[in-house]
């Protein structure tokens, strides 16, 4: 493995819905529809948009008590514009981490799209681009065109209950979904004048490494009982992960993007994982494999574990080799996967 510093930790994973209506795009007449990408052949994959995961992030932080360290999303005043934050990255934990944009008018009124600051407050256009880069999830089976049919009961109202309520429907899936973050660990808590207030240009002092580590691990932490989407009041869904890659690397780059697959018998590919690690040894300093019990057909840990043959063949001995051989492949249940990761971003300096 490389001896260089690291500047990435780059984290991929699988989550799996029963059934779920995750992202929904247009609604076409009464049928709520959800985001789907075509494929060359006609097939349709569902997706969850970078944006709706980062929503569900930033969700995930107020729901752990850490509002306090997040920056108030400002409403614009005009119909057509944006909502924004106040863009201090120093000061708040979502704006170092997922970035902003802020826009000033022409009378030099800081703006987030449209939407303005109050009178007198001067600015200039400044913008952050998020050191947490994140794909959208994209499913791994074609739509199917399922739906659920609902109606809008008229039983409880004084409307005619035998006529029947108003029928709606949401285009609903089986899937399993596969994610990529990459973070820029070279970038959290470090700054420059162009990302800033101009009152803060020139002043504003890169975070101290310990709460580098912090902000590195409310993301890590936020990501290991992530849950959310649309429906959820009728449809509930979880998008935490069931398989977990995490590398740190010293090149930024997004090694299991376009490497996690299951297949119909939802077989996770442990071949296309184990090829991955060993062709990009070279940039990996650390790794770390998670995997959930039950979610998949084939034995995952087995086949991500590397165990060395012996002659000896006695019940002891073969239950210490795939013991030690577990512990030195770094494959892990999902949690402890991700206390490893923890564990090891307090012994890095970025």
């Amino acid at each position: 493995m490389s001896e260089k510093k690291v500047n990435c930790l780059n984290v991929a994973y699988i989550f799996k819905t029963s059934l779920g209506s995750i992202n929904g795009s247009w609604t076409e007449g009464n049928v709520s529809t959800v985001k789907k990408i075509t494929l060359p052949n006609g097939n349709q994959l569902p997706y969850v948009s970078g944006q709706s995961l980062k929503y569900q992030i930033r969700k995930a932080w107020i729901e752990m008590g850490l509002q306090e360290m997040l920056s108030e999303v400002k409403q614009s005043e005009k119909s057509a514009g944006v909502n924004f934050t106040a863009g201090d990255p120093k000061k708040y934990l979502d704006d170092d981490l997922l970035g902003y944009m802020i826009t000033a008018s022409k009378g030099g009124d800081a703006e987030g799209g449209e939407g303005k600051k109050p009178k007198g407050e001067k600015d200039t256009n400044r913008r952050r681009t998020a050191p947490v880069r994140v794909s959208a999830a994209i499913g791994m089976f074609p739509f199917r065109n399922d739906r659920d049919l609902g109606t809008k009961s008229k039983e409880l109202t004084d409307g005619d209950s035998g006529a029947g309520g108003n029928i709606f429907e949401t285009e609903i899936y089986y899937n399993y979904f596969k994610v990529n973050f990459l973070i820029e660990l070279d970038r959290i808590g470090s700054f420059q004048d162009f990302e800033l207030h101009k009152d803060a240009k020139g002043k504003t002092d890169n975070l101290i490494i310990e709460d580098k580590r912090k902000r590195v691990s409310h993301l890590l932490n936020s990501l290991s009982h992530i849950w959310g989407g649309g429906k959820q009041s009728r449809i509930l869904t979880d998008i935490s992960p069931k398989f977990l890659a995490i590398t740190f690397q010293d090149s930024k780059a997004p090694i299991f993007l376009e490497t996690l697959t299951v297949d119909e018998n939802e077989v996770l590919n442990t071949a296309a994982i184990n090829e991955v690690l060993s062709d990009n040894q070279k940039i990996i300093q650390y790794q770390i494999l998670g995997v959930q019990s039950g979610i998949f057909k084939n034995d995952v840990l087995k086949e991500l574990s590397k165990k060395e043959k012996s002659n000896d063949l006695s019940d002891q001995k073969l239950k210490n080799d795939e013991a030690e051989s577990t512990e030195q492949s770094n494959v892990f249940t999902i949690q402890t996967a991700f206390d490893k990761a923890l564990e090891h971003i307090n012994t890095l300096n970025f």
